[in-house]
């Protein structure tokens, strides 16, 4: 990122600290793209990508940076985004250095990649955004190995069986695959048209040693919103078992698996230390209770998403737990009815950014603990801000939850002033 005339300017394949001669592709109310035509001084942290998709794929920003400055960098976002948005003095403020990354590489246990047809095979890729250049998506750097080897396997089989992508024309083929590896186990969805998936197929994908179930949802609509179809089992188990917290938890096919679990292992870690024994603890947007359900104290724990509290309540019975109330509704109207009903003393709230509502529910019962995460630190730099009259900034953990892109997960840890 740079500045032209005090408007920002994105700039694909250049580092921070380099001089670089930009031409601009595209100039809006609020921000400048470029494209570089000469680097004049090469960063010192400039590496030779691993990825020889990197000049193509939008996918990852950052494989040419060393990864030990990309911390830095992280912090970085995250400071910048305060020093924008507040009028916190952000030196001041209480921000560790970024937590790296268990696995830089090959940490993503979820892919959702669209299925095309290419020189006459079907393939999994994505048409990059401004360009008709296809990248294969079944050997990515970033993605499981066992993800990988899975897609270059289910693909063979697809061109076998002579199937094809989707036609919007005749409603029929494959729009999308969904690939998840839960602890080894893969669990394969496919998004088809209204011809669905053959037998033959789906039998065929079966004999994969690591595949352990395999759905199709048909969704011939132009959005792709897949949760909101119904999901046919075709092969294998109804959930995969994960362990986290010393337990074991059930995930069904719409519950959302995190993409890197063991960054996701290490924030709840952080998460669990921040509330203490004999507390009422409000959660939002729970997921599956992989959190509440590791906690000895009382927690009411909200989800708008209906199969989130389906498993959450399935694991709580699993698991013989009866301090969690789990409430399926919509987040800000529960938030409020549950303020109004009950005193908290430790708010847990995963989201991008707080509504109205929840900031305003937060105030008026006087929670007097907060623990925010979000991955969006403009979002978050508005709502601390917004809180700063009520609340005082204790700890800021940042993660590098994403390797080689420049998102990262934030914990914000406030107490009641």
């Amino acid at each position: 990122m740079g500045y032209i005339n005090k408007k920002i300017c994105f700039v694909q394949n250049a580092l921070p600290g380099e001089m670089v001669e930009v031409e601009i592709i595209e100039d809006n109310r609020k921000f400048l793209k470029g494209k570089v035509l000469k680097t004049m001084n090469v960063s010192s942290d400039r590496v030779e990508s691993f990825c020889k998709e990197d000049h193509f794929c939008q996918g990852c920003s950052l494989t040419a940076l060393s990864y030990k400055q990309h911390l830095p960098h992280k912090k970085g976002i995250l400071k910048d985004a305060l020093k924008k948005y507040t009028d916190f003095d952000v030196e001041s403020l209480p921000i560790k250095a970024v937590i790296p990354a268990i696995t830089q590489t090959g940490y993503k246990k979820v892919v959702s990649l669209p299925v095309t047809y290419f020189k006459g095979k079907v393939a999994v890729g994505i048409y990059q955004r401004e360009s008709k250049y296809l990248t294969f998506m079944n050997n990515c750097s970033m993605q499981d190995p066992l993800i990988n080897q899975c897609l270059v396997k289910i693909e063979n089989i697809l061109n076998e069986y002579k199937v094809r992508d989707y036609n919007d024309k005749v409603k029929k083929g494959l729009r999308f695959m969904k690939v998840r590896n839960i602890a080894g186990q893969i669990q394969v969805l496919f998004v088809t048209g209204q011809d669905g998936i053959s037998e033959e197929v789906t039998k065929a994908i079966g004999q994969i040693e690591e595949v352990k179930s395999i759905y199709f949802t048909i969704n011939t609509s132009r959005h792709q919103d897949f949760e909101q179809q119904g999901y046919k089992k075709i092969y294998g188990q109804s959930t995969l078992p994960f362990q986290c917290f010393e337990q074991q938890y059930l995930y069904s096919i719409k519950s959302e698996f995190p993409i890197n679990p063991e960054m996701e292992m290490k924030k709840l870690d952080i998460m669990k230390s921040f509330i203490p024994e004999n507390t009422s603890v409000l959660s939002l947007n729970c997921g599956i209770g992989l959190l509440e359900l590791s906690l000895s104290q009382h927690v009411v724990a909200i989800d708008d998403k209906n199969y989130h509290i389906k498993d959450a309540k399935d694991n709580a019975k699993f698991l013989h737990k009866d301090n969690v109330e789990f409430i399926c509704k919509n987040i800000d109207e529960a938030t409020v009815q549950q303020c109004k009903k009950k005193r908290f003393d430790i708010a847990v709230i995963r989201c991008e950014e707080l509504s109205r509502a929840i900031k305003q529910s937060l105030v008026l019962s006087k929670v007097k603990d907060v623990i925010y995460v979000s991955d969006h630190p403009s979002s978050l730099a508005k709502d601390l801000d917004e809180l700063s009259s009520y609340y005082q900034i204790e700890s800021i953990i940042p993660l590098d939850t994403y390797p080689y892109t420049s998102k990262l997960d934030t914990i914000v840890k406030l107490k009641r002033k």
